[in-house]
């Protein structure tokens, strides 16, 4: 059927951009990780009580910590869905 020969792609291709977008925020995240010396789970409790300063770099960790786990849900519900 053609239908589901457009969804296995469309899914192929989603889950490949979500690969990406993965890797390159768990990239990010151990950069941040090794500049400051800090674990991403442990400057996160930090930062969300306010025992943090408001550098610009800790915002940005903050977005990416918080995106990198959306994409790492939206790429398990793509597994899911694939099987």
């Amino acid at each position: 059927m053609q239908l589901n020969k457009e969804l296995k792609s469309s899914l192929k291709r989603e889950y490949s951009l979500c690969l990406n977008a993965v890797a390159f925020y768990r990239n990010a995240l151990k950069n941040f990780e090794k500049k400051y010396n800090l674990s991403t789970n442990v400057f996160l409790k930090k930062f969300e009580t306010g025992k943090l300063g408001d550098e610009a770099d800790f915002f940005d960790w903050y977005a990416f910590a918080r995106l990198f786990h959306q994409w790492q849900n939206t790429l398990t519900a793509l597994r899911s869905a694939s099987k």
